[in-house]
């Protein structure tokens, strides 16, 4: 929101602007996603593809849920406010889940938004939920946000879904469990490793002890080395050869040259 209202303040001209938004939505939809990401990528550059299975998306694919209510519910909001009278036509994302949770607060009585047919129609979604929804749809470019206080308008797609017209998928909204980053990491490697077995799994085990050295020796995180879902390849393969190992997914030629005979020398 705040890289908008950057881009909208900007004396760039329109053109110049309108190629930066573009850009932004194009990014916001690719961090939202719950597909392959490189499928996006890619589609994003005009070339198609296919699920690559090395992305967090393929890896732990992401739980999804069919928000088509919710989003309608949210749309709802945001265009009743716009009809209401005696007050701004428009409200950030604060001041809107409050009205769809049915939270009496000044705010809500001031406006009268009390007397709204959607205040307290989202009751069943927590605030973190309702946010989640709400980001995402700005990703999609149902929602809009600008202005100094980001409130939200609606865009000219958004009529097609308050129609009925659009099936909304969006990600569901996780609290983060105890550990963070850490098992959210841990997860992935479980999800990467759960095909390999006995000697496969052995190999994998000796690939990540050799990557943490590397990592250690140039001071980077281990998956800027190698991902686990590349790893987990190399070991269920287990490539003899440089040219068998350059045909593994993740192992570019800068990769291949840089430690290609390191990572053959561990399977031997």
């Amino acid at each position: 929101v705040n890289q908008r209202r950057m881009i909208d303040e900007s004396p760039a001209a329109e053109e110049f602007k309108r190629v930066q938004r573009g850009k932004l939505d194009a990014l916001l939809a690719l961090a939202e996603a719950h597909d392959c990401r490189r499928v996006r990528l890619l589609s994003y550059f005009g070339e198609p593809s296919t699920p690559c299975g090395n992305c967090d998306n393929c890896i732990a694919p992401p739980e999804t849920w069919d928000a088509t209510e919710a989003a309608r519910k949210a749309l709802s909001c945001v265009w009743r406010f716009a009809q209401h009278p005696g007050g701004p036509s428009r409200f950030g994302a604060v001041h809107l889940i409050d009205v769809l949770r049915g939270k009496v607060t000044d705010k809500v009585t001031q406006f009268g938004h009390e007397a709204l047919t959607t205040f307290g129609i989202g009751a069943d979604l927590s605030e973190a939920q309702w946010r989640g929804v709400i980001r995402q749809l700005v990703a999609m470019g149902y929602l809009h946000a600008e202005g100094e206080y980001n409130t939200f308008e609606l865009t000219p797609d958004a009529r097609a879904v308050l129609r009925g017209e659009v099936t909304i998928t969006l990600r569901k909204t996780a609290e983060r469990a105890r550990g963070g980053k850490r098992a959210e990491a841990k997860a992935r490697s479980s999800a990467a490793t759960a095909h390999l077995h006995g000697e496969a799994l052995e190999r994998f085990e000796a690939l990540k002890a050799w990557r943490a050295t590397v990592a250690r020796e140039h001071n980077v995180p281990a998956y800027v080395v190698f991902h686990d879902a590349t790893l987990a390849q190399i070991a269920q393969i287990a490539p003899g050869t440089l040219l068998e190992l350059a045909d593994i997914s993740g192992v570019g030629a800068a990769k291949l040259e840089r430690y290609g005979p390191d990572l053959l020398e561990v399977l031997d």
